[in-house]
């Protein structure tokens, strides 16, 4: 069981590290090019909220992905599958 846990912890490492580094170079791609497409955002958002009457929160998580993100996230996976 430790051993299935700790895949799922590098995998979730390796594809936010493939996420990180997709997005800068992205980004690095998009203003040394001029390259307006890499630079296109698309932001996911998920705003949960609750009042308990005790307790209560609010929540906001934003994602900001775009082309070369998801490219990462693709070989971030695929690098971790081969590990």
């Amino acid at each position: 069981m430790a051993r299935s846990s700790s895949n799922l912890w590098r995998l979730i490492g390796i594809l936010i590290i493939g996420l990180t580094i997709g997005t800068l170079a992205g980004n690095l791609l998009a203003n040394a090019f001029h390259i307006t497409w890499l630079d296109t955002w698309t932001p996911i958002s998920w705003n949960p909220a609750a009042d308990f009457g005790i307790v209560k929160y609010d929540l906001h998580l934003q994602v900001k992905l775009n082309l070369a993100s998801l490219i990462g996230l693709v070989l971030g996976y695929r690098i971790s599958k081969k590990m």
